[in-house]
């Protein structure tokens, strides 16, 4: 069976626009580095490609949650350092004030900036992170302390955590409320102290030394309770960028494109094409000819 010279030309075409197609794919592959960039170059590879960018989506979103929990309670850290800090300047002022040999004046000296002291604590009770208040639970709009009509500081936030979600089965808290024991007992040992100093009362001075120890150590009971938490989260941060790290390898080695495999197809192509055109242009030639007889 005689091949028309239309025939031939017909199948050289089919050719042509398949070496151009692999040609067209390869740089594709190349220029976005990825070894298809549609479901129909790939198959069940896409879908792979789709359930591990699913994981690596997850991943980051729990990586994010971490860090906005550690940053929150880091910052909720240094304000209590601030606040045990404070309260090691009153021990240090009770002790000096609880002499006998001390006066009412010096003692009023030392009232007032007991009152400064206080206010410190109110500040870093009081104090936001990122536009919302600390310690105020879920209550991130509500202050977390105010002085009520008898002058005492009282809380008032939830009772409520705020918390993150690692995954979808495991939430952490990521905040520490203000109505724990150790915010009330610094009001308390301060307020109490500045009433003794202004009293000059020596019995009351002497008293608030042991409030104000009582305090420190429930506030740095409660510092290192935080710190336990940021450590467990950085525990949970890292394990999390482990996984991360092991995803992206096997993202990048499922999808990754072998350039030195594709220039060789596209080389291939080149002399597959030429090929094609040369035989197109005999065929030409020859229908030249038979036209010219």
């Amino acid at each position: 069976m005689r091949i028309s010279s239309n025939q031939q030309y017909e199948s050289l075409m089919s050719g042509i626009n398949k070496q151009l197609q692999i040609k067209n794919d390869a740089n594709a592959a190349i220029a976005s580095g990825t070894r298809f960039q549609q479901p129909s170059q790939a198959g069940l590879d896409y879908k792979t490609s789709l359930d591990l960018r699913h994981t690596q989506s997850q991943i980051q979103g729990s990586l994010e949650s971490l860090s906005i929990a550690e940053s929150r309670l880091s910052a909720s850290q240094t304000m209590l350092s601030d606040i045990s800090n404070v309260l090691n300047r009153a021990q240090t002022i009770a002790v000096q004030q609880a002499s006998a040999q001390i006066g009412s004046q010096e003692r009023n000296a030392a009232a007032a900036e007991v009152a400064h002291l206080l206010d410190q604590v109110a500040n870093s009770a009081n104090q936001k992170w990122q536009g919302e208040y600390l310690f105020s639970g879920t209550a991130v709009d509500t202050q977390a302390f105010a002085v009520d009509a008898t002058g005492a500081y009282q809380y008032q936030g939830s009772d409520q955590d705020r918390t993150v979600s690692i995954n979808t089965n495991q939430q952490m808290n990521s905040n520490v409320r203000g109505d724990d024991p150790a915010f009330l007992n610094a009001f308390s040992a301060l307020s109490s102290f500045q009433t003794a100093l202004l009293a000059n009362d020596q019995t009351g001075i002497a008293n608030a030394i042991s409030e104000l120890t009582t305090a420190g150590n429930s506030t740095i009971d409660l510092t290192s309770q935080v710190g336990g938490q940021i450590k467990a989260l950085q525990s949970y941060t890292q394990s999390y960028e482990d996984m991360k790290f092991t995803i992206d390898i096997r993202m990048n080695e499922h999808e990754a494109a072998d350039v030195p495999a594709l220039v060789a197809q596209m080389q291939q192509a080149d002399i597959a094409l030429q090929a094609a055109y040369s035989q197109i242009a005999n065929i030409k030639n020859l229908s030249l000819v038979n036209f010219l007889r």
